[in-house]
């Protein structure tokens, strides 16, 4: 794992395949594959790294049906952040687990 050579948080554009994918698959909201030769792997996602935000929105506490659903309501180009396993469970070992349900899942607006 070369978790060094990324900063704490990481910004990664991925556009969708023909069958709508991005090129990754995760789970409890944590990247656990990369699909070879895809728009993630070319664009330096990287495994055991967990999904923040989705174009901005913040899906941390969320299922991964949900994070699903929101990357499937994304148009063809998808911005996903994503934070190194060690630096999340930091992050969410201090956020109550009250904290974490009640965190803001809204779609940013413009303003």
């Amino acid at each position: 794992k070369q978790w060094y050579q990324r900063r704490v948080r990481g910004t990664i554009t991925c556009v969708k395949d023909s069958h709508g994918h991005i090129g990754f698959q995760f789970k409890k909201g944590k990247i656990n594959a990369i699909v070879k030769d895809s728009s993630a792997a070319r664009n330096g996602m990287l495994t055991d790294h967990f999904i923040t935000e989705i174009d901005g929105q913040n899906v941390v506490g969320m299922s991964d049906d949900k994070i699903l659903k929101v990357i499937k309501s994304k148009e063809r180009t998808v911005t996903v952040t994503v934070m190194p396993e060690f630096v999340y469970d930091h992050m969410v070992k201090h956020l109550g687990k009250s904290l974490k349900k009640h965190m803001d899942h809204s779609e940013p607006t413009e303003l």
